[in-house]
């Protein structure tokens, strides 16, 4: 299994992150050995965040060993061949080591403010997978569809990578799993409860033999919220109450997980939190299910840079070392 931290990107009043210190971030990461950067993608939050594309070009201009990933790009905001084009630099930068997950978006105004009409988000994003794939694949070609049309498009120069960067399909609903087994080349997981998380792997590798590949080349990467540090209570303490106001603000957007805002019981299940031992008997978990790329976010908006880097380096050293 291979670990990546998922950087914050979210600014706040309590603690306005830079890249200054994102780059810090990534340079333990490299020295501690960890195989990925990761970043997202939002829109019109009222504190600032960086955007991924900028962010994955910055973090892999910094890197020597590492990759990097996106987890997600809302892809129906896109036209697909810059899209390409802006994979292929940075999979240049970072010499081959990059994945892309996709998403189609469910906060509204993160798409009809990009003039995407939310009736139109399935569509732009099978279009923009399938032009992604074949230009990254190193086809010329004209085309013609319901959302995208262009003559004689092409990338240059080519990826690195071979055949070209993995892209990871995400989401939780049952169409949604299989629409990454048919179209992407990994799944991303939008739920990491054990019980739904099992259920939803399950179902990916059976939709990935339905569809012809070899479920021993579809990859399954989840991101999973937590703290880890020498006592239960500091790890919960570290998190308090950094980690619920962003679970609220997901409510704010539109997210359907919870209703009011959640407590600590409400997320354990979903979360990691706790000693190094506590973390890795949950890792070891989520590894015999068949996650292939574990992405540890313990960074919340407000929280501290010296707080952030105490879990990474706890997290490499004592969880991923025993699991």
């Amino acid at each position: 299994m291979e670990y990546g931290v998922y950087l914050n990107q979210y600014g706040d009043a309590r603690h306005q992150t830079t890249f200054d210190e994102l780059f810090a971030q990534v340079d333990l990461m490299e020295e501690l050995g960890y195989d990925m950067a990761v970043v997202g993608e939002r829109h019109f939050y009222e504190d600032g965040f960086y955007d991924p594309f900028t962010s994955l070009a910055a973090l892999g201009a910094r890197t020597r060993s590492m990759g990097v990933m996106a987890n997600i790009i809302i892809l129906p905001t896109y036209h697909p061949v810059r899209v390409a084009e802006q994979i292929v630099g940075i999979d240049h930068l970072v010499d081959g080591k990059s994945r892309w997950g996709l998403s189609l978006g469910y906060r509204e105004s993160e798409l009809v403010n990009f003039g995407v009409d939310m009736d139109d988000r399935v569509g732009r994003y099978m279009e923009g997978v399938h032009i992604i794939k074949k230009l990254l694949e190193g086809e010329r070609f004209d085309f013609d569809g319901d959302h995208f049309s262009f003559e004689d498009a092409f990338v240059s120069p080519e990826p690195i990578a071979d055949p070209r960067p993995p892209l990871f399909g995400g989401g939780s609903a049952e169409i949604a799993i299989k629409r990454a087994a048919y179209r992407t080349d990994g799944f991303t997981a939008a739920v990491t409860v054990p019980e739904q998380l099992e259920a939803d792997i399950t179902l990916y590798k059976q939709s990935v033999e339905e569809a012809g590949k070899d479920p021993a080349d579809a990859d399954v990467a989840i991101m999973v919220d937590g703290y880890v540090a020498e006592t239960e209570e500091a790890a919960y303490d570290a998190l308090d109450p950094y980690m619920l106001d962003l679970h609220e603000k997901y409510i704010s957007w539109g997210n359907p997980e919870f209703d009011r805002r959640p407590t600590f019981d409400d997320v354990d299940d979903q979360c990691i939190i706790g000693t190094p031992a506590q973390a890795a008997e949950k890792v070891a978990a989520f590894r015999d299910m068949g996650v292939d790329q574990f992405i540890f976010r313990t960074q919340f908006p407000g929280m501290s840079q010296e707080a952030a880097t105490q879990s990474i380096e706890l997290f490499r050293d004592e969880v991923i070392a025993a699991v």
